[in-house]
């Protein structure tokens, strides 16, 4: 029997009648975990207290724990979580006007390897589960409150791990599930080979945070090695079908990085790129990993960056970023917490 949180809670009923207990049970127990953020069988009441102890011998709810945790006085709260296998992620919860964000990754370490984030230096280790993504959002919900918002954008590269992440994010959207609406739902990738296109055909208006990052195809290949051969104009054309399908404007992911990216040319450059596209700019002041030699430009050469796409019509955010005393790059606070001396298993 495959764990409950890989299954989509409209089969839990099924699957407890194949273990032999009637079909409400499994409705009844969805219902505590997706609507009212149980974290453990035991919690649930209204079950047989000989069907909880079963549960948590057989299929136990929560396999992750904590490692380490690290607060921002902004409210923002990364944690790192280890999974069964001794495989670790980041999840990250952040305050908002509209109510708490959280942030969930995807895969262990990740096969893009961008070269100012710290969470591809170590690579790939392994893809998370459906389960496992949920479990981040359970977690985060039971120790930091209900959420509002998510973002697929921590660690792992989404657009390779679509099955589990879409899984996810049907849970996530589902009445029986989290019953979020898919505008409250945004999913970060570099946009991999046949990623965009899978979205757009699933068709969920989810929004789309493209992360591009460059103005070249030569500059974006240096910075995200990992989608060495995908040009930024096809991307930008595949995110322009996935607007048609699903009407939602996307976001375009520009992280400033001091000397790389930052030329008020590059500004230009980036407008002629996204001139009439239905798109919004994201402009992400660098965040600081120590083992890496990039750094963030000054306010004044990111405001006048944002102010140049402004002149050229585009729609522009200069994000304020948040968790700067909580170990804030993705990646960052995992590999802090790793033993100098120990030798990954997880590449």
């Amino acid at each position: 029997m495959p764990a409950l949180l890989d299954v989509h809670p409209a089969a839990w009923p099924q699957l407890f009648v194949d273990m032999g207990v009637a079909a409400f049970h499994g409705r009844n127990a969805a219902r505590w975990v997706f609507q009212r953020g149980a974290h453990g069988w035991e919690e649930m009441t209204d079950l047989p207290a000989d069907l909880r102890q079963r549960l948590q011998q057989e299929h136990p709810l929560a396999t992750a724990k904590l490692l380490a945790s690290s607060g921002a006085h902004d409210g923002a709260e990364k944690v790192l979580l280890e999974m069964h296998d001794g495989a670790t992620v980041e999840a990250v919860g952040m305050p908002g006007t509209a109510g708490r964000t959280i942030c969930l990754s995807t895969q262990v370490g990740c096969p893009v390897r961008c070269k100012f984030c710290a969470s591809g230096l170590d690579g790939l280790g392994r893809n998370l589960s459906q389960g496992e993504i949920l479990e981040q959002a359970l977690w985060l919900q039971r120790q930091q409150g209900p959420f509002h918002r998510v973002v697929i954008m921590g660690m792992g590269e989404a657009g390779f791990n679509l099955d589990a992440v879409l899984g996810a994010l049907d849970v996530l959207m589902d009445e029986e599930g989290f019953g979020m609406s898919a505008r409250r739902i945004t999913l970060s990738t570099v946009g991999p080979q046949g990623a965009l296109a899978r979205i757009a055909a699933w068709g969920r208006p989810i929004t789309l945070a493209l992360s591009l990052h460059a103005t070249t195809d030569e500059l974006r290949q240096q910075l995200l090695p990992g989608v060495s051969k995908r040009g930024i104009v096809e991307t930008l054309d595949e995110a322009d079908d996935l607007f048609a399908a699903n009407g939602r404007e996307y976001t375009i992911e520009y992280v400033l990085l001091e000397g790389i990216n930052d030329a008020l040319t590059q500004a230009t450059e980036l407008a002629d790129l996204l001139f009439q596209r239905r798109c919004h700019v994201n402009l992400i002041p660098y965040n600081t990993v120590e083992e890496m030699d990039y750094t963030c430009p000054s306010r004044l050469v990111m405001e006048t960056f944002a102010q140049r796409l402004q002149e050229r019509g585009l729609s522009v955010t200069l994000r304020r970023s948040l968790g700067r005393q909580t170990d804030a790059a993705c990646g960052q606070l995992r590999r802090r917490q790793r033993p100098p001396t120990r030798t990954s298993t997880e590449v």
